[in-house]
């Protein structure tokens, strides 16, 4: 494992939600494709790594369950709206340009 990895926050995004998502509000690749590109834009990039993981158990209607967390302890769980995701997520993630190496 590098020393990279262990700083790396997870953001696992709850595939059933995302399945249930109308096609017109991102879908199952649309909506992680876009939080990948706003989190590149913000700067976290580096720092956050997306992945699809199975049911979380809150089952939002309209909405995708992502669970935060680093170093296999769980920081949060966002409940995100799919035409808001970029600013609720980011809210909730440590600042990269704090992070020392």
């Amino acid at each position: 494992m590098r020393d990279s990895d262990s700083r790396e926050t997870q953001a696992q995004v709850c595939q059933r939600c995302v399945m249930r998502l109308e096609t017109s509000v991102g879908g199952m690749v649309d909506l992680p494709r876009r939080i990948r590109a706003t989190l590149a834009g913000n700067g976290y990039a580096e720092h956050v790594r997306i992945s699809l993981t199975g049911c979380l158990g809150y089952c939002p209607r309209g909405q995708v369950t992502v669970q935060l967390s680093r170093d296999g302890q769980a920081l949060d769980v966002l409940l995100l709206d799919p035409a808001r995701e970029d600013a609720e997520l980011i809210s909730h993630l440590p600042c990269p340009s704090t992070e020392t190496s």
